[in-house]
């Protein structure tokens, strides 16, 4: 491992240590207000349930939808006016900023638009989100409170994340609509600043609650004004002029850092971790060049790729269940896909004599496609309704006595959270008289989110499930269920366990 990476900053160390103890300590009060009369909790958006701004990402969006339609002048106007505003200004500011973007969507219709607000949370904000948050909102959701993301950003930029968050309230800056396109203008009052407010105490009273029994999360100082009404007031990512005013009077501060602007570290980590992919399909090739044993030489490669490639990637590991991975071989290993790390972490438990199934596109990577051939994965073409070839590869890869690594998902989503599983391994592990062993990733995605591209050290935690043996199966579907909802309930019983952990750098 590089000195650079080992080398720890004790006070940043101190204060990540400080900011998670907080956040745990806050999800813990909110248990406690389960059953207790009912509350609202209030969202901002920017900057707190996701890091950086919506507008970007909407205008970029425009900007990219405006060059295609021959707009190009128009297009980087859009970007022009971006980079010269600064959003975190002041209220005339982003006035004004919000006022110059919206004329530039004059003309355009609104089915469009909340296309290109789809295109912008899944080609950006998707991967913004601060885990962190999504605890938080967890947390509320659990203790009964209604449910409110109230923002300056527009629906198009608001509805796919409150969508993916389960949240069905929003309040947001409106913009005008006449026949279906957009004229360029904002419909006053903007959801900013007393906009927030006014908004609050609408939903507030629809709910039949006083805003003393609502909680409000902001990184914001222009949101002091219903800041300062609720009953529960919490500064998150605050700026310098909330953190000031959040110490002044004593309100919780919450610091997320699951997200966020890239640093140095992050780039060297993936640069790192790409290269030691890079050695390990190098190192593959040489082998088979020089005629080693295929099987023990997949076997090294396995546990260079994940020794390396997790050292350098900064992952730690808290495993509940080891000896279920180690007693039992051989076996067909579940697991639920989080991130395009997963693959490390998987080698870097399980090491040896291991065949993963994966989805045919997988081959064609330029990453980990060459690697994955010289480990003689097994490639599934999930459009070929004939899988007979497949399942004799697989049921050969058994009877040598080696293991199968199979996603039951076949897909992952934004969040992590649990995608239909699908029979197939279950059905393999029946009739090759094998034993089910079902891993639970719970937060590689705090490395690596789906759409990312830097890497971030994690302590990932991973729960190793009893082995499920064929005679105990009874039926195939069944069985899949039961296991399907095993992980859905580890992965939502406690939104504690489900904070990025503090990662620790070896000494």
């Amino acid at each position: 491992m590089p000195r650079l990476l080992q080398r720890a900053d004790s006070a940043k160390g101190a204060r990540t240590d400080m900011a998670y103890e907080e956040i745990e300590a806050h999800l813990e009060g909110l248990e406690d207000t389960h059953g207790d009369k009912p509350g609202v909790a209030f969202f901002d958006l920017d900057g707190t349930l996701i890091a950086g701004y919506s507008i970007v990402a909407l205008a970029w969006e425009t900007a990219r939808h405006g060059a295609r339609q021959g707009e190009l002048r128009k297009s980087l106007r859009v970007m022009r006016d971006l980079l010269r505003q600064r959003t975190k200004g002041s209220g005339t500011n982003y006035h004004r900023l919000v006022r110059r973007v919206t004329r530039s969507l004059a003309g355009i219709s609104e089915q469009t638009l909340s296309e290109l607000g789809e295109r912008a949370y899944h080609s950006t904000l998707a991967r913004s989100l601060f885990r962190e948050a999504i605890a938080l909102v967890e947390a509320h959701r659990a203790a009964g409170h209604h449910l409110v993301i109230v923002s300056a950003a527009s629906q198009y930029q608001v509805e796919p994340i409150a969508r993916v968050l389960g949240i069905e309230e929003i309040c947001c800056t409106r913009l005008e609509v006449i026949d279906g396109n957009f004229t360029g203008k904002v419909i006053t009052p903007m959801c900013y600043g007393e906009g927030k407010t006014l908004a609050a105490r609408r939903i507030a009273r629809s709910q039949g609650v006083p805003l003393a029994d609502c909680w409000f999360y902001t990184d914001s100082s222009a949101d002091l004004p219903l800041l300062k009404e609720v009953g529960h007031p919490v500064a998150v990512n605050a700026s310098d002029r909330l953190g000031a005013h959040a110490r002044a009077e004593q309100w919780p501060q919450l610091d997320f850092a699951s997200r966020g602007k890239p640093n140095l570290e992050s780039l060297l980590r993936t640069v790192l971790t790409v290269e030691a992919v890079a050695a390990t399909t190098f190192a593959g090739a040489i082998g088979r060049r020089l005629g080693m044993r295929p099987f023990g030489h997949v076997n090294r490669m396995t546990q260079l790729l994940g020794d390396l490639g997790s050292g350098f990637a900064g992952l730690d590991f808290e495993v509940e269940g080891m000896d279920h991975l180690l007693n039992v071989r051989p076996a067909i290993f579940t697991f639920n896909h989080q991130s395009l790390l997963d693959s490390l972490v998987l080698a870097h438990l399980l090491r040896r004599d291991v065949v993963p199934l994966v989805k045919k596109e997988m081959a064609n990577n330029p990453l980990v496609g060459p690697l994955l051939r010289q480990a003689g994965t097994i490639f599934v073409d999930r459009d070929d309704k004939d899988q007979a070839a497949v399942l004799q590869n697989a049921l050969d890869v058994l009877q040598s006595g080696r293991s199968l690594l199979i996603a039951p998902e076949g897909t992952r989503s934004t969040l992590g959270n649990i995608q239909p599983f699908k029979a197939g391994a279950f059905f393999l592990a029946k009739k090759a008289k094998v034993p089910v062993v079902p891993i639970v990733l719970h937060n590689v995605k705090d490395a690596l989110p789906k759409g990312g591209f830097l890497i971030r050290p994690a302590t990932i935690r991973i729960t190793v499930l009893p082995p499920v043996y064929p005679q105990d199966m009874g039926s195939v579907r069944q069985t899949c269920h039961a296991i399907e909802s095993q992980y859905c309930e580890l992965l939502g019983k406690s939104q504690v366990a489900a904070l990025p952990r503090p990662y620790r750098a070896a000494s």
